[in-house]
Order: structure tokens, then C-alpha cells, then sequence
């Protein structure tokens, strides 16, 4: 027995001395490949999307988030789970596990600050890192979860969109710039003339102008494009008279910014054709009317959705933008007036800033601005005027603020001026300066100027005020009739 014994070691010693191979080959035939369970989930245990699933860096067949056979040969492996949005996780495998290895991945996290060109916050801009996306907040900071690396994009309505890359590391600072757009009025009318449209067409394409606002819905409460809002067919406001895409197309063509003014809460057709939602005079046992005005209630819901529902199906057009016009509550009430609930500054308020929330909250996520045509000395007063604007709660709720600084519309010794009407420069110069000395949130200021009853030097020294503080400005003239020797040429 000890000479057999000695001749079978004696024999693996030859072999092993004779041909290499034999050591190379050991590992194979005595250690043969066992199963091994892997499974990929999130940190929560949720199943994720698109998982890469690889070994030693190479990619793998695998069912992600649920358990996953390899044949593992013994070696010391490398395992890697990666997804877009998450944070790659590795595990190094040196002996057979006991149970299944679970790869955890946890959400990347970008987080950064929005700014505007002076360094104050930008918040409500929409951060899209796919898959991942957040908006920011009030104070422009942002935080988004599942955020992949690679291209960031930073959009908000009436403002310049931004790209940026993200590594995976570190935080981002973002500077963005508002829209500058310089725009003029285009009563309702004038699509459905022969040539109207186009002749505005042109002149934004020969001049500085880069932007129209067209009426959708004016003073009269004529609905003046095909609306298929349910309230405007029944009480009969609706005229038909152009397509919303129509416009849309003719203004993209153009490379022109698109602006509808839709006037809310004054309205004779609805507050005659639709009593319930009207301001009521208990005097008349009736609508209230004054001077021709015959206002909605601003503190009705339906009143209130009337305006929304015309703005969203708008906004679904294709418009960049919906300006509210006589958002706000009639003034030189007498006794006999009732609202819906029982009025006070601070109801006054909170009811014009509520439905400019509502209308931000909807219109944004649909691509478009929001913005609010406020009186002029609104940009100077303190209070709410005894209509519901008051300046800093306004600039908190929109995208972009139109104070109507028609020089004519102030009366003597505003501005120590004896008569405002005589001096646009210096009426236009004041109010800005105090309206932008006053800002309470991120809202563009983009004001309404005068045309009408003045020449070219008149209306061109309220554009230059304008210009000189980076401010876009659109030109009111009820009629579309304008200066145009006053612009400059494009």
C-alpha cells in the first residue's frame, strides 16, 4: 500500500511537470458553475424601468426587479446595476451568498437655484432632467429626483428656456432672461378682414415689433373666435368670426409671439344672458350696470371658470400667452350692490389673486403665460384701489404684469405734473420706476403704452422709457390704429 501510494503522487508529479495545461484546467473540472439569484430594485422595493444589468462591465440578460439567475464559476465577480435617474450600485462577489443579492438603487438628486439676470429668484420654473423634472420654488430653488445625467433644460413661460449638462455631481445655478416682446393691440375683428391680419403681419415683419395681442374676448363680451366653450354658445356670445388655428399658424410662421386678451369680469352679455353670475343691484332687482359697464361677480365660481375655460381652450391652440383684462371688481359701488360673499379689501384681494393663481396653475403645465392688465396708478398706490389689484400681490400670481400707463388717464398733480397728458415721458418714467421698486415675485413688467391722441416723438418717448429699463411694451389703440413712424425699423 505505501509503494501504490507513492506511485500515484509520483505520477500527478509527472504530469504536472510535463504539461502545463493541467493547472489551468483544475479550477473547471473540480469547481464546476452553481446558480446564483440577483435582483435589481429601487429603494423603496419598487420594480424600476430600464435597468442595465451588467458583469464584470459587461451587459446581461435580466429581469429587473425580479430575481435573476447567473451562473457564477467561482471566480471573484464585479455585479453593476444601472438606470437612468438613479444612482449605480456594485457589489463584488467572492464566495457563494447564502440567499439572493439585491442590488438597492437610490435616486439621484439634482438640486440647484434659478435666477434672474439682477440675482433675484426666479421660482415656478419647470427643471427637466429626464426622467426625472421639478418645478421651483418661490425662492428659485429646486430639487429633482431621479435626475439623468446629461442635458438639463429650464423653461418657464415668457422667458428664455436654458440648457445646461449635468455630470451627476454637484449642484446648479441657473441665470434665465424674461421674453422681451414688443407687441400691438389687434381688435377681434381683424382676422376675418380680407387683409387685416396680414397688413399687421407685415408690419411686424418690417419693425421692432416681434409680438401681437389679439382680442379674443373684448368689452363687449363678444367671444369673437370659434369657441366651443359650452357657457359662451348658450348665452350667445360667440361670433365665429376666425379659427384659433388659423392665427396660431399665421403668428408661427411669423416667428411671432401670439397674446390673447380675453376682458373677464366685464361682460353685458353674460351678466344680462347669464343673471347668476352677474354683480347685483338689489335697488333694480337686476344686473348692475354703470356707464355702459356691466360687470361679473369676481367672486362667483362660475363667473370665474367662464374666464378660465375661454383662456385653456386658447392656451391648447397654440397661444403663447392670455392677458385677463378687467380683472377686477367694478369701483364707485353704491350700497344697494351684492357680490357672492361680502366684500372688504382683503376679499377684494385674495378673490383677484385666487383666480390669477388658478389661471397660472392650469396655464403653465399648458405651456402658456399668464398676465394681468392692471390700472396704471396701481403701480404706485399702496392699496388695492377699491378693485382688488394691489401691486404686490398681483406680481406674485402672474407671469407677466401690464400696468396701463396712458398718461391721459392721470389726472393733475400726479407725478408733480400739472397735466400728466402733456408729459408721457415722465408720467411712463415714474410709474415704472415705482411699479419695479415694488416687486413682491418674479413677474415680468411689461406695460401698456399710449397711442392715441399723440404723434411720433410723444409715443416714441414712452417706448424709449421702456427700453431704457430692459422692458418689453405693447401699444394700445382701441381701433389697431397706430403710429408706426414712431418704431423702429426690424
Amino acid at each position: 500500500m505505501p509503494g501504490r501510494s507513492r506511485r500515484r503522487w509520483l505520477g500527478l508529479a509527472l504530469a504536472v511537470a510535463t504539461t502545463g495545461w493541467v493547472l489551468w484546467a483544475l479550477p473547471f473540472v473540480f469547481f464546476d458553475p452553481v446558480p446564483i439569484a440577483v435582483s435589481v430594485v429601487g429603494a423603496q422595493g419598487e420594480t424600476i424601468d430600464g435597468v442595465r444589468f451588467l458583469i464584470d462591465g459587461e451587459a446581461v440578460d435580466g429581469r429587473p426587479g425580479a430575481t435573476t439567475k447567473i451562473m457564477w464559476d467561482r471566480r471573484p465577480i464585479v455585479l453593476r446595476a444601472e438606470a437612468d435617474g438613479y444612482q449605480p450600485h456594485e457589489k463584488r462577489v467572492d464566495e457563494q451568498p447564502v440567499g439572493p443579492i439585491e442590488l438597492v438603487l437610490i435616486p439621484t438628486r439634482l438640486r440647484g437655484l434659478i435666477r434672474d439676470q439682477q440675482g433675484n429668484p426666479v421660482g415656478g420654473a419647470l427643471v427637466e432632467a429626464p426622467p426625472g423634472s421639478a418645478i421651483a420654488g418661490p425662492d428659485g430653488s429646486f430639487e429633482v429626483l431621479k435626475a439623468g445625467i446629461g442635458p438639463v433644460v429650464i423653461s418657464k413661460p415668457a422667458w428664455k428656456p436654458a440648457a445646461r449638462e449635468w455630470s451627476g455631481e454637484g449642484d446648479m445655478n441657473v441665470t434665465i432672461e424674461p421674453l422681451v416682446i414688443r407687441a400691438i393691440h389687434l381688435h377681434g375683428g381683424i382676422p376675418e378682414q380680407e387683409t387685416g391680419w396680414d397688413k399687421f403681419i407685415e408690419l411686424a415683419s418690417t419693425t421692432e415689433l416681434n409680438g401681437l395681442m389679439l382680442d379674443l374676448k373684448d368689452e363687449t363680451g363678444t367671444v369673437f373666435y370659434d369657441s366651443k366653450v359650452e357657457v359662451a354658445n348658450e348665452i350667445g356670445a360667440v361670433t365665429g368670426s376666425f379659427r384659433l388655428a388659423d392665427v396660431v399658424a399665421a403668428a408661427e410662421e411669423a416667428d411671432l409671439y401670439l397674446i390673447g386678451r380675453i376682458v373677464v369680469f366685464q361682460d353685458p352679455i353674460a351678466a344680462h344672458n347669464a343673471r347668476d353670475m352677474a354683480v347685483w343691484d338689489t335697488a333694480r332687482d337686476g344686473p348692475y350696470g354703470k356707464s355702459g359697464h356691466w360687470f361679473l361677480d369676481p367672486t362667483d365660481p362660475a363667473a370665474r371658470q367662464y374666464g378660465l375655460d375661454l383662456a385653456e381652450e386658447a392656451c391648447l391652440a397654440g397661444f403663447d400667452e392670455i392677458q385677463f383684462d378687467y380683472v377686477r371688481f367694478p369701483d364707485g359701488l353704491p350700497q344697494s350692490i351684492r357680490f357672492d360673499e361680502v366684500l372688504s379689501p382683503q376679499v377684494r384681494v385674495a378673490a383677484i389673486g385666487q383666480f390669477l393663481s388658478e389661471a397660472r396653475s392650469k396655464l403653465n403645465s399648458e405651456g402658456c403665460a399668464v398676465a394681468a392688465d392692471i390700472f396704471g396708478f396701481i403701480a404706485t398706490a399702496t392699496d388695492d384701489g377699491g378693485i382688488g389689484q394691489q401691486w404686490e400681490a398681483i406680481t406674485q400670481v402672474v407671469d407677466v404684469a401690464s400696468p396701463m400707463l396712458y398718461p391721459s388717464h392721470y389726472g393733475p398733480g400726479w407725478f408733480g405734473l400739472d397735466d400728466p397728458t402733456d408729459d408721457p415721458r415722465t408720467v411712463v418714467s415714474e410709474a415704472l420706476d415705482d411699479g419695479l421698486g415694488r416687486m413682491a415675485g418674479p413677474a415680468i413688467v411689461r406695460p401698456w403704452l399710449q397711442d392715441f391722441g399723440y404723434d411720433e416723438d410723444q409715443v416714441r418717448a414712452q417706448i424709449d422709457e421702456a427700453d431704457e429699463r430692459g422692458l418689453g411694451w405693447m401699444l394700445w389703440n382701441f381701433s389697431s390704429e397706430f403710429t408706426t413712424s414712431a418704431l423702429d425699423p426690424g
